[in-house]
């Protein structure tokens, strides 16, 4: 009897059907339970909606053409390839091959957003090293920040050690106040450092990553693709939200060569050693702002806004993600519309 029980329990278990939220909208089902905390709108606004048709809501609050083409994705009966954008490829199959040979169809087609994951090569190896776990960041990154500013000291160290009866005997000078020289030294470099940082990511984003590529070249609209399209085309893939280290280190790499010929010796660790910091402030909150639900009116309540609009309203402006400073003085600012209760997600 008990094993009857146990059987049955473990039947009905695997039998429940998961949640669903469903709403109509032009006589069309669609299941957006999954989509609730995703919703650049707030969670809040669609609770309320369980079970009913959208048409006059959508007609009063008109959405941009990028949320009603993510929102087929939520279809009831849903179709692989529902419209002729996305007969463009084969999702089935790996990307990377197939995007160069859209043309001048690409840029359409990966500014409108799917919910779909995102196989970029045939390789299980090749396609595991592309993906990334937002704690693999601060695990890989944080101990290189350390090592630059624990190389940077280093020389200051020894140096001090080493002069430290001549110091005292010719000027008299406090341990203290040499302490106060080397902070002096660090602190300015390593916020240089962060600063630098901010200046790439708005302009790797905007001239780089937002650079539409030509559309005879196969070989741009892949590494397009590969650098950027494909958040943009599936901006809900948790996997891809932080940049793959394989990449990134050997773009590090070259970095710290230019960084070398331009710094003195005397600064340029704690120099990158605060554009390490930055970057990694960067890729936590980039996966913060998709996936977190920040508190209203704060910091990251207003940036997470902001990036939902460069998402899916305006995809040239809003670039910086970490600091609106740049936007501000490039003139590429979003202005947020005002709103009668704040957002929760």
């Amino acid at each position: 009897m008990i094993c009857a029980n146990k059987k049955e329990n473990y039947h009905n278990n695997t039998t429940r059907k998961k949640p669903e939220f469903h709403v109509t909208y032009r006589d069309r089902v669609y299941n957006i339970q999954s989509f609730l905390k995703y919703h650049p709108g707030g969670k809040n606004k669609l609770v309320h909606f369980k079970d009913q048709i959208l048409d006059d809501k959508l007609a009063k609050y008109p959405h941009s053409k990028s949320a009603y083409y993510l929102l087929e994705e939520f279809a009831v009966q849903h179709q692989e390839r529902y419209n002729e954008c996305e007969d463009l490829v084969n999702w089935d199959a790996p990307m990377l091959r197939q995007v160069g040979f859209m043309g001048d169809r690409y840029w359409k087609w990966v500014n409108l957003p799917v919910n779909r994951p995102i196989r970029f090569f045939q390789s299980d190896i090749l396609e595991l090293l592309s993906i990334t776990p937002w704690y693999i960041m601060p695990i890989v990154w944080f101990p290189i920040a350390i090592y630059f500013l624990y190389m940077g000291c280093v020389p200051h160290t020894s140096t001090n050690i080493a002069s430290k009866k001549k110091l005292f005997a010719i000027y008299d000078i406090k341990l203290l106040h040499i302490l106060v020289i080397a902070l002096q030294r660090i602190l300015p470099s390593f916020v240089l450092g962060i600063f630098i940082w901010t200046i790439m990511e708005y302009f790797v984003h905007r001239k780089i990553f937002h650079l539409r590529p030509s559309h005879n070249s196969r070989l741009l609209i892949t590494l397009h693709f590969l650098f950027h399209g494909n958040h943009h085309k599936a901006p809900l893939d948790e996997r891809r939200l932080v940049f793959p280290p394989t990449l990134s280190l050997i773009i590090a790499a070259i970095i710290w060569q230019i960084y070398k010929a331009i710094f003195p010796l005397t600064i340029v660790n704690f120099v990158g050693a605060g554009t390490i910091t930055g970057y990694l402030c960067y890729d936590l909150m980039h996966y913060y702002l998709h996936n977190g639900a920040p508190k209203a009116e704060s910091y990251f309540y207003t940036m997470k806004r902001r990036h939902n609009y460069h998402h899916f309203l305006h995809h040239n402006q809003g670039f910086g993600v970490t600091s609106e400073l740049w936007d501000h003085l490039m003139k590429t600012d979003l202005n947020l519309r005002k709103l009668d209760e704040p957002l929760e997600w």
